[in-house]
């Protein structure tokens, strides 16, 4: 992996996935959280020592939110985050149409997400398809703005199990976005079989809620990959602070049995 910004992650860590800052979610009839709620979540996020972010062009205003709260931190503390953004998919959107991974939507949504987050340290391909693996233009633009120092990591976002190990086959990109959960291994089973170095993010842990109050979810992860980023989604404090004790809880408990 050519990366510097993703080589900052060496083992298994907890990140924040923010769609609950920009947009309704998890319901299309929640509330979206005001900006100082989320100020105060992003700051007790980096206090419990999370560094990874992962936000998207779909996500309403999260860039928005996000960019103008990495604009007020110190330079040094910037520099210790990883800021991930996708490209490829609007909100709101017609029912029913299609994301749009043509070079000129992916060009343009690029632009818009650097100028609200002021830089990028990975852009991620939004709902990626097996086709869109297939298109050399595409995957040309992808490294070209990695080698020109544009972003500082290319990747996929994908959520069929054809489409992660066709990406998990293209050397182009730096990482694999997908989900992972003990109620689904399907898509940890194909990453585990591909034998790549791609870092891979791990979207629903809790397999959307299902999880819950069904022990330690983060045993699976922490178990089943020695480098990852387990990206937990949650607009609320008390949440984040239990989701990160559980993932501490459960990353200790491997490391005794390593021992």
């Amino acid at each position: 992996m050519s990366s510097t910004s993703t080589h900052r992650v060496r083992g298994v860590e907890l990140g924040l996935g923010l769609i609950g800052i920009g947009r309704p979610w998890p319901t299309p009839e929640a509330a979206v959280i005001p900006a100082e709620q989320a100020r105060a979540l992003l700051d007790r996020a980096i206090e419990l020592g999370i560094r990874f972010f992962d936000t998207a062009a779909a996500y309403g205003r999260s860039e928005e939110v996000l960019g103008e709260y990495l604009g007020d931190l110190p330079a040094a503390r910037r520099e210790e985050l990883v800021i991930a953004t996708k490209c490829g998919e609007a909100w709101p959107a017609p029912e029913g149409a299609q994301p749009d991974h043509s070079l000129g939507a992916l060009e343009k949504s690029f632009e818009r997400s650097r100028r609200l987050l002021g830089r990028v340290d990975l852009l991620q391909l939004h709902k990626c398809t097996v086709d869109d693996l297939r298109d050399e233009q595409l995957l040309a633009w992808f490294e070209g703005l990695r080698t020109a120092g544009e972003v500082g990591a290319v990747g996929v976002s994908v959520s069929s199990e054809a489409a992660l190990r066709a990406a998990l086959d293209v050397a182009v990109f730096d990482t694999v976005q997908f989900p992972a959960n003990s109620a689904n291994a399907g898509f940890t089973t194909a990453f585990a079989e591909a034998e790549r170095s791609h870092l891979p993010l791990l979207n629903r842990p809790m397999a959307s809620g299902a999880l819950a109050g069904t022990g330690n979810p983060f045993a699976f992860h922490t178990a089943a990959f020695r480098r990852a980023v387990v990206l937990t989604g949650t607009t609320r404090i008390s949440h984040l602070e239990a989701n990160a004790a559980a993932f501490a809880s459960a990353l200790e408990a491997t490391t005794d049995q390593d021992l």
